[in-house]
């Protein structure tokens, strides 16, 4: 953060003549597209920007506010302003979470918390069409992080017979399917927003009560079986949905 203050500090007196906060807003939107800062990296207080700028705390509000109306930050009361993270996601496209984003060029990696077999919650044996309420499933939990950084929670359930070994799962699913010849032909999606608990808070960095966007998703196969039920909760500072109808 000290090193950034610095380079900030320099470019800012080599700025061109404009409004002050349109000069700090230029310098800061330079320093995130030169990588001096990266994405979810947190920028210094306002007041100690202020300082060491010698402007006001007005001056900064507004270059950050200016920023932020730009997408390039993101500022929430009691955890602070980052660089802002954003991912395009097509509910279109048959590639799944990891590939989408591989082909964007981001760094995408999971953060495992469970991988088990279990006995089928009642609302997770209908959703799977299980036709014996107490059948075994697959359930994984896990973060999605991109570049370092987690943007989503994803809770999936799969018969068995379709992920025989989950523990050996370690990217991503779909591409484990299609080298299996296991091919997605249809999917449903329910999208909701609700609010982050604070356990789910904690896991995804965000504040207690921050909006999040619920995707609840039934895939099938050609024949019409179902192959997954999942949910996952995504930052909704973060995910740009696209849906072509």
């Amino acid at each position: 953060m000290n090193d950034f203050i610095t380079w900030l500090s320099e470019q800012f007196l080599q700025a061109v003549a404009a409004p002050r906060y349109i000069q700090l807003a230029t310098t800061v939107e330079m320093a995130i597209k030169q990588h001096v800062l990266a994405v979810g990296d947190f920028l210094p207080p306002e007041r100690l920007i202020a300082d060491r700028l010698d402007v006001s705390r007005v001056t900064v509000s507004k270059a950050m506010k200016l920023l932020e109306e730009k997408g390039l930050i993101s500022r929430q009361q009691g955890i602070g302003t980052r660089v802002a993270m954003h991912i395009g996601y097509s509910l279109n496209q048959d590639h799944g979470f990891t590939a989408q984003l591989l082909r964007n060029g981001s760094n995408v990696s999971n953060q495992w918390l469970l991988r088990t077999r279990m006995i089928a919650p009642a609302h997770v044996a209908k959703a799977l069409e299980m036709e014996n309420s107490h059948s075994m499933v697959v359930k994984l939990r896990r973060l999605r992080l991109v570049d370092g950084n987690p943007v989503s929670l994803e809770t999936t359930y799969i018969p068995p017979h379709f992920l025989p070994d989950p523990e050996l799962l370690e990217h991503s699913l779909y591409a484990l399917w299609q080298s299996r010849g296991i091919v997605p032909e249809g999917r449903h999606f329910l999208l909701t927003a609700v609010a982050s608990s604070e356990e789910i808070a904690s896991l995804l960095n965000v504040q207690s009560g921050m909006p999040l966007l619920r995707i609840v998703q039934t895939s099938r196969n050609a024949k019409g079986e179902v192959l997954e039920f999942s949910e996952t909760l995504c930052r909704s500072d973060v995910y740009e949905f696209e849906v072509n109808s």
